[in-house]
């Protein structure tokens, strides 16, 4: 009988076909579904930071800039054509009649007599409610306004504008989860090279936010982007600029992020490739894919998410299965706020295991919100998860320096002379009436929220 040496392969396997199991479409460099999956992902998990330019604010395909330029170009009589305001300000036709920082002066009448409107695009992105934090290399306050409209006075405004003393800073990663529009290059209106308009102010300012020195810089900010996904939507800079500025906020790691462009130059795409970083062109193309996947990807969560609860959330629901309802609709209220909700739609199980599970979500969420009705006192002398579920926050709550839980409070519901723990009185109870709507009570919670 033939012996067979150690490289013959057997006859299962040599009727192993990897074709059944491998899909053909990993060999198309076009299969980008992977890259796809990664920033839903990121998305949903709160780890996004759109990073929002120029070309992106207003409809008809116009740089916003560019046309602020082309505009006081026309109005100085600058007979060429100018690509960027330091040709501007350096043309005779100008140059010869105003001081360089006059052009200041100028823009910030133009921003002070007349609002833009955010082109469709913009207000499709920014109805993500998941982008609460949104980054703008942009000088322009378009952003700002459109946002405005969505959060109400929940919105913050930051701006580094190249002064230690004036920078912005957040306090940490939580205040990541805050509506906020940061100027990345300074805001309009706040004078003479305190933000972004020549090639030397850019410069100066991606120079600062380089450098090593904390008090040049909005040190927390920076250390939080390291771990972020960017989001780059409508930044069309030169090639060696862009990297500087992809460099100033991805340092030490290049990666970790989406460019999407409608026109860049071709050494800069590979660039941004050789560094994993996911790159696709047609900015409207993108934002539509992100707000169908994202919508598709949510609906399967929600079929799917009470399997087994979930942790590191922003806010953990505790209530009585008699308050259904109520929890039902606020659940729904604050994911629409972008609001990341622990919240048990089905029956808990006697399980021990599953208790711990439990603890573990309540001790890393970020706010324990517990639905005090009448059901509370008539439950009073029964066993219920709920009252485990307190035990827990309270807990937390004792090692925590800041506002952890948040009672909601039917008004018809004694808070103070309940049949609840003595620490759970100690915090202050938003008040409700089955005639409000829900949404005010939710921006109640929202607004204690951000106050931390």
């Amino acid at each position: 009988m033939e012996k067979l040496s150690q490289d013959t392969p057997n006859k299962d396997m040599m009727d192993f076909s990897f074709d059944d199991i491998i899909d053909s479409n990993i060999f198309d460099n076009n299969n980008d579904e992977p890259l796809w999956d990664k920033l839903i992902q990121q998305i949903i998990d709160g780890n996004v930071i759109p990073v929002i330019g120029a070309d992106l604010l207003i409809d008809n395909s116009y740089n916003l800039h560019k046309f602020i330029m082309d505009g006081l170009a026309k109005t100085f009589g600058v007979s060429k054509q100018v690509n960027s305001f330091s040709e501007l300000v350096y043309a005779p036709e100008y140059k010869n009649k105003f001081k360089l920082d006059n052009i200041y002066y100028q823009v910030d009448k133009i921003f002070a007599a007349k609002r833009f409107p955010a082109s469709e695009r913009l207000r499709r992105l920014l109805s993500i409610k998941q982008f609460p934090f949104i980054i703008t290399t942009s000088f322009t306050p378009v952003i700002e306004q459109a946002m405005q409209n969505i959060w109400k006075d929940e919105l913050r405004v930051m701006k580094f504008n190249n002064n230690p003393s004036e920078n912005s800073d957040i306090k940490n990663g939580a205040d990541l989860r805050k509506p906020t529009i940061y100027y990345m290059f300074g805001k309009v209106g706040a004078g003479a090279h305190k933000y972004v308009l020549t090639d030397i102010d850019l410069l100066d300012f991606v120079s600062s936010w380089l450098s090593n020195d904390n008090k040049a810089r909005p040190k927390n900010l920076c250390n939080e982007l390291k771990d972020k996904y960017l989001l780059m939507l409508g930044n069309t800079y030169s090639d060696w600029l862009f990297r500087f500025i992809w460099y100033s906020m991805r340092k030490p790691d290049l990666g970790h992020g989406m460019l999407a462009y409608d026109t860049l130059d071709e050494s800069l795409i590979n660039f941004l490739e050789r560094t994993e970083t996911f790159t696709k062109q047609n900015t409207s193309d993108v934002i539509d894919q992100i707000l169908v996947r994202l919508d598709k990807k949510l609906k399967e969560n929600e079929a799917t998410k009470f399997n087994k609860p979930e942790e590191n959330m922003d806010v953990f629901i505790s209530y009585s299965r008699s308050d259904t309802q109520v929890a039902e609709q606020l659940y729904k209220a604050l994911t629409d706020q972008g609001k990341r909700v622990w919240y048990d739609k089905y029956n808990l199980t006697d399980g021990g295991l599953f208790m711990d599970e439990i603890r573990k979500a309540i001790k890393t969420a970020k706010y324990f919100v517990p639905i005090l009705t009448p059901n509370i006192e008539k439950e009073k002398r029964e066993s219920h998860v709920y009252r485990n579920e307190w035990d827990t926050a309270i807990e937390v709550a004792i090692s925590m320096g800041r506002t952890y839980i948040i009672p909601l409070a039917d008004s018809n519901f004694d808070f103070y002379k309940a049949a609840i723990p003595e620490r759970m009185q100690q915090h202050n109870a938003i008040f409700y009436s089955t005639e409000d709507g829900v949404e005010i009570v939710v921006e109640k919670i929202i607004h204690k929220m951000n106050q931390d």
